[in-house]
């Protein structure tokens, strides 16, 4: 080679290397999570000894193959995150809509995933038609041939239930149950609880059955769910567990005050799950029902993406998320599983606010090697608060 070519292919390497090197620091930069090994161990397989790994999406329909393929790679139960919702499969009295629900629960069963049901009783997602012009008994009745006709046609293939959804008042009244001022509350007094979980029980004796709130793990909505709890424990409802959502920010987790719920809930000799569990970088912590979960869609957070993580923050939601999952460990006894609701930080309904371990492209982020290594390895500085 002359030397002239020389120089040549020198300086076109240079300018090569220099502009992958721009490359490199613009992504780190913007807040790209360091690259991950793809191959490690799967979070499913890590905790496999522990308890079910879970993700929230009304799967398959509108998922991408290599989303799909991230489903069955990584998690083994699915929660509909929309498609069982009272108002979408059962949006008039004559009219149920199961072509979505079917579809997910066919397709979970082929490969080899659990179900669990979301959800039978909720406040919100509900059609008036159930309230409509009747009297206690025609409601009791139209509760009953809801969730029989759901649980009844998922018998044997939906392992377990929410069969009652944020039923506690978010303001706090540590001293009573502070059930909130819904239409069932209205219509059927308190035992609407007890009638739910009745029903559902008759439908699937072998399902096991939830009653599942975000804020439940601490301060007076904790105290509110434990009377309540045990009213309906008294009452000899056929309840089995309790989900707490865990929609938190990485600025606000309550850690001590969550390690005592599930102790506390498990004196009762419930099960518990962490059945909504997403973390953001952005944004406040809270479970309360807003724009993006009216509408499911994967961008429906609430307008455009906040400002891109940072490497600081990536490590933050990483660190977070292996405190949470250490406290997991801790009670693998009490938890049957852990569900993070939604796929990716494109799937969710808090997005923009970057809460999961995939980020948009589907791609592990810091926080997904942190849970593994949670079980994997100690991690003394990631200790419980004293």
């Amino acid at each position: 080679m002359s030397s002239l070519r020389q120089g040549r292919f020198s300086f076109l390497l240079a300018i090569l290397v220099i502009n992958v090197l721009a490359l490199v620091n613009s992504r780190a930069a913007a807040g790209s999570a360091p690259a991950m090994a793809p191959n490690g161990p799967s979070i499913k397989d890590a905790y496999k000894d522990h308890f079910l790994i879970g993700m929230a999406g009304d799967i398959p329909r509108n998922y991408a193959d290599q989303e799909l393929g991230l489903v069955k790679d990584n998690f083994n139960v699915v929660t509909p995150e929309n498609c069982m919702k009272p108002a979408n499969i059962h949006p008039r009295a004559d009219t149920w809509r199961f072509e979505r629900s079917d579809a997910l629960v066919k397709w979970c069963a082929d490969n080899q995933l659990a179900v669990h049901g979301h959800t039978l009783v909720w406040h919100a997602q509900t059609n008036d038609w159930f309230f409509r012009d009747g009297d206690k008994a025609a409601v009791t009745q139209r509760l009953k041939e809801h969730i029989r006709t759901l649980v009844g046609r998922y018998k044997g293939k939906v392992r377990s239930w929410d069969v009652v959804n944020e039923a506690i008042n978010d303001l706090g009244n540590a001293q009573a149950e502070n059930l909130r001022n819904s239409s069932w509350l209205q219509a059927l007094g308190p035992e609407f609880l007890t009638l739910a979980f009745k029903f559902a029980h008759e439908a699937d004796p072998d399902a096991k059955l939830y009653y599942n709130d975000y804020g439940i793990e601490a301060g007076p909505k904790h105290a509110s769910s434990m009377l309540l709890l045990k009213r309906l424990l008294k009452e000899g409802t056929p309840i089995h567990g309790v989900g707490i959502q865990g929609h938190w920010t990485t600025s606000h987790i309550p850690y001590a005050a969550l390690d005592e719920a599930i102790s506390d809930y498990a004196s009762l000799g419930l099960k518990v799950s962490i059945t909504e569990l997403d973390v953001t970088i952005r944004g406040e912590s809270g479970g309360q029902f807003g724009f993006g979960r009216r509408s499911g869609h994967p961008r429906a957070g609430g307008g455009p993406p906040l400002e891109p993580p940072k490497a600081q923050d990536l490590k933050a939601q990483a660190d977070a998320y292996a405190r949470l999952f250490s406290i997991c460990i801790k009670h693998k006894t009490t938890l049957e599983r852990v569900t993070f609701w939604g796929l990716s930080d494109r799937r969710t309904w808090r997005y923009g606010q970057y809460p999961l371990i995939f980020d948009s492209d589907n791609q592990r982020k810091p926080a997904y090697a942190a849970i593994v290594e949670a079980i994997l390895h100690s991690t003394p500085n990631l200790a419980l608060p004293k």
